[in-house]
């Protein structure tokens, strides 16, 4: 499938994201905007799974991952997302 924003992290944005949802101390949105980021990470050692495998439950609808996937390949820093 073609993705107009396809999610490609480098392995530091990786371990920052890993690191942010295995600590579970920012807020429930940015935690679930990094799990979604994580599971369509086409990069090198990601998952790269489509967005309807990428919402599975207890995961996020549609829209969140939408706004997920186009905030996190704009080049921003983790934290944004």
């Amino acid at each position: 499938m073609v993705y107009p924003n396809r999610v490609v992290l480098s392995g530091a944005q990786r371990a920052e994201l890993r690191g942010l949802v295995g600590s579970g101390t920012a807020p429930a949105r940015t935690l679930t905007r990094a799990r979604v980021l994580l599971k369509v990470d086409h990069g090198d050692g990601g998952p790269g799974w489509s967005d309807a495998a990428g919402r599975t439950r207890p995961s996020p609808g549609r829209s969140t991952s939408t706004r997920a996937r186009c905030c996190g390949c704009a080049g921003s820093s983790c934290g944004r997302a």
